[in-house]
């Protein structure tokens, strides 16, 4: 267990800490350029959790937009998670082991896209037993380099240009598909690459939300591929 997690804590702090950390960084600088207050950046992180929703979060709050809208914005684009929450914790075998309702919803919060694919596209190369601890090794390594990149981008980037602050934002998903690309299993394989055609194709018929309707669409193959056409 103490293994699984120091090398959890290794995987936190390296390239996905990385990639994650540099996302901070644009958005750090986009909450400074908002004016939006350091501890309710940070705020916004922890309990948030997910880039679209703390953009949205800093979007809607800079323009004076009203609770509802806001809970109602931030709701829709955090509700995708709960199925990656579900999943990772399926993975983990959560319900097997003999942990308290307090301490899953504690670790649930911290399952990124990151440290699910992590957990969930190299099932080989770690025990399900050791899973759950492994996670928390990469959830906490995870947090700490996003605290860093958002204080980095906050105090340091944050009089750059809105095209400039943009940029490190697209490191957390350029970094996922190159790690779903090396994934084992092939229903990750063909999720990912239908996303990025259905999103090819919807983008110039729907405009922004062609991100939505595209990994919506994506699950269709990868459940076909995994159910009919096993090796």
């Amino acid at each position: 267990m103490k293994i699984a997690f120091k090398n959890g804590l290794k995987k936190g702090f390296g390239l996905p800490g990385f990639a994650m950390g540099s996302a901070m960084i644009g958005f750090g600088a986009l909450a400074f350029e908002s004016n939006l207050d350091f501890l309710v950046a940070i705020a916004s992180m922890l309990f948030l959790w997910s880039m679209p929703a703390m953009i949205l979060f800093v979007t809607l709050i800079s323009s004076g937009a009203s609770l509802i809208l806001m809970f109602t914005s931030i709701f829709l684009a955090n509700v995708r998670t709960l199925f990656m929450v579900l999943s990772a914790f399926l993975n983990m075998k959560v319900n097997s082991k003999n942990i308290s309702f307090y301490d899953k919803i504690f670790w649930a919060q911290w399952v990124s896209p990151t440290g699910w694919t992590l957990i969930a596209t190299n099932p080989d190369k770690i025990s399900k037993n050791d899973l759950y601890s492994n996670f928390k090794g990469i959830a906490i390594g995870l947090v700490v380099m996003c605290f860093f990149g958002l204080s980095i981008g906050y105090f340091i980037f944050g009089n750059l240009s809105k095209e400039l602050i943009s940029i490190p934002i697209f490191f957390i998903p350029l970094y996922l598909i190159i790690l779903m690309l090396n994934a084992k299993e092939r229903i990750y394989i063909i999720t990912i690459i239908s996303s990025a055609v259905f999103l090819i194709l919807l983008y110039p018929i729907i405009d922004n939300w062609s991100i939505l309707l595209s990994g919506i669409l994506s699950a269709i193959p990868g459940y076909i591929s995994e159910k009919y056409f096993k090796s």
